[in-house]
């Protein structure tokens, strides 16, 4: 298989579905990860038909779930002989602290977790490519987050705006750990935010979010703009020496946060490594 293998997650809506579509046109053998079959299977005949690109592909699973994360992985390592592209785009905001099966906070889970522990299933794969990627999808509202291993289920005054802001904060602790820990491969790692998008995930929140999501629509971008960043990370030849950096507009920035220390990155690896059962 010569194509460059890529698997993406919430690639039916918004910024993955865009992401799955510009790397198909590409040439990539694209693979979407999503909850619901008969989406995943109607885009990915419209990616084909719109693309020209047959090599793709879509698995099904439930990012709530680690169980189906396992079922995910197990299915793709069965049927591909390496990963070249990792795209951890996937995402959601909740009104109200509700727990998954697994008895997680799920905007911790969907939005962090399942971000960890689907790259720790596939780091093999990642390991086979001449040069693996990882991109993870972070937000600039992460600098309203607290890292606080304490509460990372937010038992404490859930807020919505809080916790999102901390989901997204612990995925550029690991974004940033996880290139450390990769520097003996040639496997990469790095966190984009995409931007103010509209998507079917800002349609959907609620309460204070709602109205900040209305406020900000005139200065929103659209799906296509918004996967620029990830698009860049994924497959420019640019960008094939980053690791461990937070892009923005394709451009590296600094992560401003005193939550980002070494200390507490390696914690939070540790409580998700436990987390996870690994």
């Amino acid at each position: 298989m010569d194509r460059p293998i890529c698997l993406i997650t919430g690639a039916t809506d918004g910024i993955g579905r865009v992401t799955a579509t510009e790397l198909a046109r590409s040439g990539y053998s694209v693979v979407l990860a999503a909850r619901n079959e008969a989406k995943a299977a109607s885009v990915t005949s419209e990616i084909v038909a719109s693309t020209g690109n047959r090599d793709v592909a879509y698995l099904t699973t439930d990012l709530r779930s680690l169980a189906q994360l396992r079922g995910l992985a197990e299915a793709f390592l069965a049927r591909y002989p390496r990963l070249d592209v990792l795209v951890n785009n996937a995402g959601v905001v909740m009104p109200q602290r509700v727990l998954t099966a697994d008895g997680y906070e799920t905007t911790f889970q969907v939005n962090y977790l399942a971000q960890f522990y689907l790259t720790q299933l596939l780091l093999h794969a990642l390991e086979k490519s001449a040069q693996g990627r990882v991109v993870n999808l972070s937000s600039s509202v992460y600098r309203a987050g607290k890292f606080d291993p304490d509460n990372l289920q937010s038992e404490r005054r859930f807020s919505t705006i809080r916790t999102y802001a901390a989901s997204k904060l612990c995925v550029l602790l690991f974004t940033i750990e996880l290139a450390q820990r990769l520097r003996p491969t040639r496997v990469t790692a790095n966190a984009a935010h995409p931007g103010i998008v509209r998507t079917p995930m800002m349609r959907g929140t609620e309460g204070v979010f709602r109205a900040i999501s209305v406020a900000a629509l005139p200065f929103s971008r659209s799906p296509e703009k918004g996967a620029a960043t990830s698009l860049f990370l994924a497959g420019s030849p640019d960008a094939a020496q980053a690791s461990g950096q937070y892009f923005v507009n394709n451009a590296p920035k600094t992560v401003r946060s005193a939550y980002n220390t070494p200390q507490n990155r390696d914690l939070l690896w540790n409580l998700s490594m436990d987390a996870c059962r690994l």
